[in-house]
């Protein structure tokens, strides 16, 4: 069983605040997910509201306009873990998985379809605990009826699927903590920084402030790479330390919080990868400007996914951090390709030790950290369809996120109109062409309210 409070999407406290970067969309309107999340951070041991959360997120790149981005909650929330999305829209959700993480006590949010329209019309809950062959849930959404003490069973109130779990649920999001109830926290310190500043740069993503020199310690936050810290040490005894393997820097991140930082994942010098050295400090390399000589350029898989980094992001020649395999460093502005098939990327998006082969704007080629990219069209889709069928033409959807919308039927900067996010709708424009929806190496000519052209046929279904 996993117990929290129940929040509510729509409580009027918040269901006015417009969602994410979004002008139009509100917390009661799209924030299903938000609210699920904010539910699961309070199980976990936190005290947020939807509208906390909110700007939290809003203020750390958790939203794509007002798509929330879950893999971006561990960077806030450091006891809160993200493991994956898994999409089961076209196969049976994994119920066993399901049922021994819910008795494990383990957060686990669902997709569900919340309308009998054609198409899916996404909404996310949160699992309570298993109850004969159904599931308890925290709904975000409340209904007329609705109160903390009153049961909701999952198959009871959304059955537009065949009223099981396994056709109901059409993807799960997989969570974990680092403890049932978040530890309580230590005093923080206040010391005097140095009258001679000695600047650090964080060197590798994810690095750890902890309240104590050692990895048990408190863990205030996680940091991005070439995050700028302020040792609170001599400046020699500091500089003494730095790519040391087991020494700890006290230091001050830019918002005036101290710890403690590993010594082995920082620099003097921004952009600069960490050493792997186990004595003195040793210079580490200087990132290549131009491309490594390698083999000839991997094709672009048809349909390919375009991608953003969440933070600056590190393009390397292996799919492991290392200090020898450094590429480049890619900002969160510059658009990469995936040169991976999409329905092989999509699965690692936002998830943490998946790697995801990719070009450049300048067609290097290398491998960035899965956990640090986002899609071009935003992540998981709240918005569902509002297919119909009238007049007789025929109303298809997206099945994966960035898909493109080309003025021709082939991949090319030049024919790109538009990217759309999953479940995204369109309407077929030539004769026939629904005969070719999911079919390999074939194009639909489709048009929505204000463009027309070509979309891959596998990216599509009814």
């Amino acid at each position: 069983m996993f117990v929290t409070k129940n929040l509510y999407q729509n409580d009027d406290q918040w269901k006015d605040v417009p969602l994410g970067a979004s002008g139009e969309s509100t917390i009661g309107k799209w924030g299903c997910l938000l609210t699920s999340a904010t539910m699961m951070l309070n199980g976990i041991g936190y005290d947020e509201t939807p509208a906390t959360v909110n700007d939290k997120m809003k203020a750390n790149g958790g939203f794509q306009g007002s798509l929330f981005i879950p893999s971006v909650l561990p960077y806030i929330w450091p006891n809160c873990v993200y493991r994956d999305m898994q999409n089961c829209e076209t196969t049976p959700a994994p119920i066993a998985q399901i049922d021994a993480a819910v008795a494990a006590g383990k957060p686990v949010i669902l997709q569900v379809d919340w309308n009998k329209q054609v198409g899916l019309q996404t909404h996310f809950v949160l699992v309570k605990e298993k109850k004969g062959d159904d599931y308890v849930i925290y709904d975000p959404y409340k209904y007329g009826g609705d109160s903390p003490d009153k049961e909701v069973l999952l198959t009871t109130r959304y059955k537009f699927n065949g009223a099981k779990l396994s056709t109901e649920i059409s993807a799960v999001l997989w969570f974990d903590s680092t403890t049932v109830n978040a530890p309580e926290p230590p005093k923080k310190t206040n010391v005097p920084v140095p009258a001679e500043k000695f600047i650090l740069y964080v060197s590798e993503d994810d690095l750890a402030l902890r309240a104590e020199p050692s990895v048990t310690g408190y863990l205030w936050k996680r940091m991005m790479m070439n995050t700028e810290l302020i040792s609170l040490e001599d400046k020699a005894k500091a500089k003494a330390k730095i790519s040391v393997q087991g020494q700890w820097i006290q230091v001050q991140d830019p918002k005036g919080d101290q710890g403690y930082v590993a010594a082995w994942y920082v620099s003097d010098k921004k952009g600069t990868p960490a050493s792997s050295s186990t004595g003195q400090p040793s210079p580490a390399p200087t990132p290549s400007a131009t491309p490594k000589p390698g083999p000839a350029p991997a094709p672009v898989p048809a349909g390919a996914l375009a991608l953003y980094p969440t933070a600056q992001v590190t393009l390397r020649s292996k799919p492991v951090v290392a200090a020898d395999n450094v590429i480049r460093y890619i900002e969160p502005t510059e658009q990469l390709i995936s040169l991976e098939p999409a329905k092989d990327a999509i699965k690692k998006v936002g998830v943490q030790n998946q790697w995801i082969k990719v070009r450049d704007a300048g067609k290097r080629e290398g491998y960035v950290a899965a956990w640090f990219v986002k899609y071009a069209g935003g992540s998981t889709a709240q918005a569902g369809s509002t297919a119909s069928s009238s007049g007789g033409a025929v109303k298809v959807r997206t099945t994966a996120e960035a898909v493109s919308l080309r003025n021709q039927p082939f991949v090319s900067d030049a024919t790109l109109i538009k990217r759309v996010p999953i479940n995204y709708e369109f309407t077929i424009t030539e004769p026939g062409g629904e005969s070719k929806i999911g079919a390999n190496n074939q194009w639909i000519k489709v048009k929505d309210a204000t463009n027309e052209g070509y979309i891959a046929a596998w990216f599509l279904a009814r």
